[in-house]
């Protein structure tokens, strides 16, 4: 009886910690240089630190992937772009870790 409980436990522990990740993914226009790509760069880190953030301005998209659930909305997200003078076209969240911009762009396309 007690195997049984401690083997849902942990079972438990195990999926919640291994599908916690959150992506969001930001299709923007606009960037047409590294500069553009390092402004997006700066105010989502700025937005939300503990995001591992990753853009590309040949792909045209912004990702905040994050380890656990997102600590931002999605309006957060678009703001933040868009305040650095940036179209988002699109947003889309993902329940997978992503930081690739290859993928990002697939999400968004």
């Amino acid at each position: 009886m007690f195997k049984k409980i401690f083997i849902s436990i942990v079972f438990c522990l195990f999926t919640s910690i291994a599908f916690s990740a959150e992506s969001m993914v930001g299709q923007v226009n606009g960037m047409m240089c590294i500069k553009c790509q390092k402004m997006v760069t700066t105010k989502l880190i700025e937005v939300s630190p503990n995001a591992t953030v990753k853009v590309s301005w040949p792909e045209g998209v912004a990702i905040s992937a994050f380890k656990d659930k997102s600590n931002l909305s999605e309006q957060e997200f678009k703001d933040a772009i868009v305040g650095t003078g940036f179209e988002v076209v699109k947003v889309v969240k993902s329940d997978k870790f992503i930081e690739d911009a290859g993928t990002a762009r697939k999400l968004v396309d």
